[in-house]
């Protein structure tokens, strides 16, 4: 009877309440869960605490490649922290913000966030393994001030963490916690375990998936292009695994960048490979990846070697004698060596491409280079003007920008230009000083998609040049809410209610900007003005 009753009570509590998250799936398959947690997917992000902190408990400084400012990283009585402070001045800028997640294993480098009213954004610091030091993370080395308003997004965050808490509605906002697993969980790759736990339907095994949904799987996070551009009603967290990430978004690259390494790469550059081309779908990530296990330094090289083996002879070498005396029988030492990437500085990774001779550097395309979809295909004016005009923005390219300027208009044309389209559009025009077309097509974006914060900022532009600083003070307020790190807005929302003679609450905006970019002059310069 007491046997009867607890498998009863079993089967009610799997079907009334279903675990969620990988800790449901250690229960059963506890070996793997535990072996996973060792390996680099396994350990991609977290909290902050003791056990994570590493390189942050003892205080360390480095200074920005232009000399202006000094950062330091380290432990105060409230947690771990980084710090900022210029150089040479007699009233310097200074500041402090508190680090609460880790994102990277560690085993090529790790990043750090941090929370401004539940905004989440990245850290100018950064600790790379290679030269077991800190310096300012990737794409911050350019700032010659604290840059300290790089919004962290769920797109982003979703290949270092799962089960993220994303506020919809807002750009980068998120719960407490941000995440719930701190690595890429088993259901990113296996799919929802909630029916699988209630009734033991099969989960997903991508290697018995077919070629182009098994490569969606690891191409979620190893495959980004040069841009990727999410299709019309769809976003980065629209894929689920036995999908096609194709149906979802389109991934571009630059024509003739098949020398270019990057850190995400590794689906490009293994297409590349001699190996890939002779082998088609047959070849692919799990062939020579167990994504479960991480064989042991000193297991490696015969790790591989012994994954070479399954299609290649230990005389294929031959030619290259010289090779095998200098590095025994390491296949990826000589075939697969690591290498220095063109997005981020100070990291190496292994280079994909698997060539003959290795190669010493990472070929950038020309700025004129066209963009092409990854393995093919066409893309239609929509999705290939999206492609330009982000580029072209993160760039500063004005060559893309035209590019994107005209397909965007042949999209609207068409009547196939979604609210995104719309958005890129309205800016193109405005930078063009056609206000005539940009107004009218902001205001449409704001009315089809209110979470375009861009939109109600620019309408509040339009809204202050005619006069009407109360609609002006409310669009900006309602960009503001969706994406608070925007300090011209703050800068022309304090403008706005110094003319309607609201003092309190223009000092309140301006310093709200400072604390958001303290190297914000014309902010500081207004507050100044103002407490005189």
């Amino acid at each position: 009877m007491k046997l009867l009753f607890v498998s009863l009570l079993v089967v009610f509590l799997a079907s009334a309440a279903v675990p969620a998250g990988s800790q449901a799936c250690a229960a059963c398959h506890a070996a793997i869960y535990r072996s996973f947690l060792r390996t680099p997917m396994g350990q991609t992000s977290g909290k902050i605490d003791d056990a994570a902190a590493n390189a942050l408990s003892v205080r360390a400084e480095f200074r920005d490649s232009a000399g202006q400012f000094a950062y330091g990283v380290g432990r105060d009585a409230a947690g771990f922290y980084f710090d900022f402070r210029q150089l040479g001045a007699q009233q310097p800028m200074q500041g402090r913000r508190q680090l609460q997640y880790f994102v990277g294993s560690g085993t090529a480098a790790r990043g750090y966030l941090f929370q401004v009213d539940g905004f989440l954004y990245e850290a100018p610091v950064t600790y790379y393994r290679s030269s077991a030091s800190w310096n300012a993370a990737p794409g911050f080395a350019g700032f010659d001030y604290p840059y300290l308003t790089r919004p962290i997004l769920p797109g982003c965050l979703s290949c270092h963490a799962s089960r993220i808490q994303w506020i919809a509605g807002t750009q980068n906002a998120y719960a407490e916690p941000a995440f719930l697993e701190g690595r890429i969980a088993c259901e990113r790759c296996h799919g929802e375990g909630s029916e699988h736990i209630a009734s033991g339907k099969p989960m997903i095994n991508p290697a018995q998936l077919p070629a182009a949904e098994r490569d969606s799987i690891c191409e979620q996070c190893h495959l980004s292009g040069e841009i990727r551009v999410p299709k019309a009603g769809m976003d980065d967290q629209s894929f689920r695994p036995g999908a096609r990430l194709a149906d979802m978004a389109i991934v571009f690259v630059r024509s003739g960048s098949s020398l270019q390494r990057k850190v995400t790469s590794h689906v490009e550059n293994l297409a590349q490979s001699a190996c890939k081309r002779a082998s088609g779908d047959k070849m692919w990530c799990g062939t020579c990846h167990d994504p479960h296990v991480v064989p042991a330094a000193s297991e490696k090289a015969s790790y591989f070697r012994a994954k070479c083996l399954t299609c290649h002879q230990p005389a294929d070498c031959r030619a290259l004698q010289s090779s095998r005396q200098a590095n025994g029988d390491d296949c990826v030492a000589c075939h697969m060596p690591h290498n220095p990437v063109s997005d981020v500085d100070h990291v190496v990774y292994t280079d994909h491409s698997i060539r003959k001779r290795p190669m010493a550097t990472s070929e950038v395309p020309p700025p004129t280079a066209e963009l092409v979809p990854f393995a093919g295909g066409t893309a239609a004016a929509r999705d290939l003007g999206l492609a330009y005009a982000m580029v072209a923005l993160r760039e500063q390219n004005g060559i893309y920008r035209d590019r994107a300027f005209r397909l965007l208009q042949q999209a609207a044309a068409q009547g196939s230009a979604d609210v995104q389209a719309l958005a890129y559009l309205a800016e193109f025009y405005r930078d063009r000083g056609d206000d005539s077309h940009a107004l009218p097509l902001y205001q449409k974006v704001w009315q089809m998609d209110p979470s375009q914060y861009a939109a109600a900022a620019a309408l509040g532009a339009y809204a202050m040049q005619r006069g009407n600083l109360e609609q002006a003070i409310y669009l900006w307020n309602q960009a503001l809410a969706i994406n608070p790190s925007m300090v011209l807005v703050r800068l022309n929302l304090a403008k706005a209610f110094l003319r309607t003679g609201k003092t309190a609450q223009a000092s309140q905006t301006l310093q709200k900007a400072l604390d958001i970019n303290p190297a914000f002059q014309e902010a500081r310069d207004l507050l100044g003005q103002i407490r005189k």
